[in-house]
């Protein structure tokens, strides 16, 4: 099993600092979740048929499996099978799975005396989960390993624990240990991939977070790569174009705009915001005419909604019309998105939107925060909502089918 210098780096302050709280923190695709799943593994090992309790906390469920246990099944080269308890053995220990998104998630792991837990993407779990979690590590010698993406630099995994790297208990031991990654601490990655990488990932905060590990706030415009020469197109270049599937993304609104865009996607895998309808003050039935008149023209698309008016969508399935949840992940959405203006996946009809031209210059981040301010968003929100739906539906329905 090969480690790059970073890991190895991370290994070493393992076994020779045994700090009892390790974070590494920093790009995506660095090697920080595998290395501390080795590490995670090695200290359960340590506790061989004690018939000790761990925990591995996650998101959900399903990101437990898709982020630890798929890769500990490689370095085991057996099936992990979860019995209703979502707990499996592990070297003559449990191992307990716990998802520790919500506010509630914390109750979970009451009760439990455990010898070391694994918190995966910790930024995504609930604070009150992460402390409940570190104070049920009572065991003597229990470690705890965390791996996350970095965030807004006040979020609570940075000032509690990242921030104090290097804070020692009072007999000496080192209590906190923090490591950053970037990309390129990754020397397994091909140079072509990472070059790639570079390239997609958007302008100002995505690249600071996603390529070099910094933990940067969020500022000005949220879509800085639009370039209006290169992502405008005329609606006479459709007739030159190979559409493979359109969709369509839906905001409600009535003092704001409601809004429905119609995307297309051509057989090179590029998207066009074909169509814009924006109107405020108008009731379901609008909507649904202005469905059906897409419907009529492009088939029987799916419409990704928005969830905040379960009885419009409600009313949109009565009326025959495809209606399903979008998924309304905000940065990641943003992220999708912006990453398909910058790379110019994603072309506009210029004669075809008039809010977009508005919104597209005047979308901010909130000052201080991971999340735009709430105006000049219509639009981009249904856009975000059919785009990032659409991506993400179809990577569940490979990753399933896998």
């Amino acid at each position: 099993m090969k480690f790059h210098n970073k890991q190895l780096e991370v290994l070493r302050c393992i076994k020779n600092e045994k700090p009892k709280i390790l974070i590494c923190s920093g790009a995506k695709r660095a090697g920080k979740t595998f290395v501390l799943t080795f590490a995670f593994m090695a200290h359960v090992a340590k506790y061989e048929n004690k018939g000790l309790s761990f925990i591995l906390g996650g998101a959900t469920q399903a990101s437990i499996r898709r982020n630890i246990l798929d890769d500990m099944e490689g370095v085991l080269g057996r099936e992990i099978k979860l019995n209703k308890s979502n707990a499996f053995d592990l070297f003559g220990n449990k191992v307990y799975c716990f998802d520790g998104a919500n506010s509630d998630s914390y109750k979970k792991a009451r009760g439990f005396t455990a010898a070391g837990a694994f918190l995966n993407e910790a930024t995504t779990l609930h604070d009150t989960f992460v402390k409940e979690v570190i104070s049920r590590c009572s065991y003597t010698g229990a470690r705890i390993y965390m791996d996350t993406n970095p965030e807004n630099p006040t979020h609570s995994v940075k000032t509690d624990y990242i921030d104090k790297d290097g804070q020692r208990l009072k007999n000496g031991q080192l209590n906190i240990k923090a490591f950053n990654f970037t990309l390129y601490d990754n020397s397994f990655l091909d140079n072509e991939y990472v070059q790639s990488i570079e390239a997609s990932t958007p302008s100002g905060m995505f690249f600071d977070r996603d390529i070099l590990g910094i933990w940067v706030a969020s500022e000005g415009v949220v879509y800085q790569d639009f370039d209006k020469n290169k992502n405008y197109i005329n609606s006479d270049e459709l007739d030159n174009i190979n559409f493979v599937k359109y969709f369509a993304g839906t905001d409600w609104g009535w003092e704001h705009y409601g809004t429905i865009v119609l995307i297309g996607v051509d057989d090179r895998n590029n998207y066009y915001l074909i169509k814009e309808i924006a109107k405020k003050h108008k009731h379901i039935e609008y909507w649904i005419d202005e469905a059906k008149k897409i419907i009529d023209k492009y088939g029987d698309i799916p419409f990704y909604c928005d969830t905040a008016r379960p009885d419009y969508i409600k009313k949109f399935r009565e009326a025959r019309i495809k209606a399903i949840d979008g998924r309304k992940d905000v940065i990641a959405g943003i992220s999708e998105v912006a990453s398909m203006f910058k790379t110019r996946k994603l072309k506009v009809v210029e004669d075809n939107v008039d809010i977009f031209k508005i919104e597209i210059y005047n979308y901010v981040w909130k000052d201080g925060k991971d999340e735009p301010v709430k105006q000049y968003d219509d639009v981009l929100d249904s856009l975000r909502y059919a785009i990032y739906s659409d991506l993400k539906y179809g990577r569940e329905r490979t990753y399933n089918s896998r």
